[in-house]
């Protein structure tokens, strides 16, 4: 009886090492060449793919981001708070303060016209 608790003690713990034990996909193991610039072991990578496994990274399937969605977003709240000295605590806070292009909005496009000394469009062509 023992001997058989044993066993399947054994096989318990190898099932569960081997479901943790998991190895990088082909993709993500030449990314990773590719981005230390080991180009020998990219090849290497490269040529022991599967034409499955090269289509599958062409799409992008396969490889894990270095960062979270949430790191990414962070980080870039936290520039805009270094930037200003303040700013907002939430993604949500932070598309608000986002500034558009040169500054301006649809809101205030007849504002900003008048301010740079702009005039309305004439309303006939002039003659010549």
């Amino acid at each position: 009886m023992t001997r058989a608790v044993e066993i399947t003690a054994l096989a318990l713990c190898t099932a569960v090492l081997a479901g943790c034990w998991s190895r990088p996909s082909p993709q993500q193991s030449f990314a990773e060449a590719l981005m230390r610039g080991n180009s020998m072991q990219a090849s290497q990578i490269w040529l022991h793919m599967s034409p499955e496994d090269r289509l599958k990274f062409a799409h992008g399937e396969g490889i894990k981001p270095d960062t979270s969605q949430q790191d990414v977003r962070q980080t870039i709240i936290d520039q805009y708070q270094k930037k200003l000295g303040k700013g907002p605590s939430t993604a949500e806070e932070a598309e608000k303060q986002v500034p558009t292009s040169l500054g301006a909005s649809l809101e205030n496009l007849s504002n900003g016209a008048q301010q740079s000394g702009a005039t309305a469009a004439p309303s006939q062509p002039e003659s010549r």
